[in-house]
């Protein structure tokens, strides 16, 4: 059997569409959440839709002693980091707690990859990363910049990421920058 996929935000909206979209590929899944932006009841509906092909974890990726343990538990082949606070305007509200909760979490859950040997890693960023474009459609390669401390912390991230895949070659880093994902699963 394949070593499963590690999912951060998994009961999460993007988190769960990705875990029944792997587990319908015949990949297992672990999926770790807090559960301050999601709820357990996704978690029935992921039952209901893949049977027991997933791990539910209930801890916070800036809690390294529970990252640690789950690493420990698990032989994690690599993971995708949805885990994050979301609302532009609650950012600008809450700054504080959104650098704590996204860019926080996202050295925390890179410090326990890290003593895990566990080194691929797929981060979701934002489109908001392209601030306010100077053209649309915004290609790729448009300069990055943010207009709101939500937008800022996923490019404190990407930055970081950039930073430690030049520093450490071992890491494989791939990052996804949507814009509104919508839509419901066909069932």
């Amino acid at each position: 059997m394949t070593q499963p996929i590690l999912i951060t935000g998994g009961a999460g909206y993007i988190g769960s569409h990705t875990a029944v979209t792997l587990m319908e590929a015949g990949h297992r899944v672990v999926l770790v959440d807090n559960l301050c932006n999601s709820s357990a009841r996704v978690l029935d509906r992921l039952r209901r839709l893949c049977g027991d092909a997933f791990e539910f974890v209930q801890a916070d990726v800036r809690d390294g002693a529970a990252l640690d343990a789950l690493f420990e538990h698990q032989t994690i082949a690599s993971v995708i980091h949805f885990a994050g606070l979301k609302a532009v305007g609650e950012s600008v509200a809450q700054p504080l707690r959104y650098f704590d909760h996204n860019v926080g979490g996202t050295i925390s859950l890179l410090q326990a990859m890290e003593r895990a040997g566990v080194r691929r890693l797929v981060f979701s960023s934002s489109a908001t990363v392209y601030g306010d474009p100077a053209s649309v459609p915004i290609p790729e390669t448009a300069p990055l910049t943010a207009t709101n401390p939500y937008g800022r912390t996923k490019l404190v991230c990407e930055d970081l990421l950039r930073e430690l895949t030049h520093a450490d070659a071992r890491w494989q880093v791939a990052i996804l920058r949507y814009f509104n994902p919508v839509g419901a699963h066909a069932s």
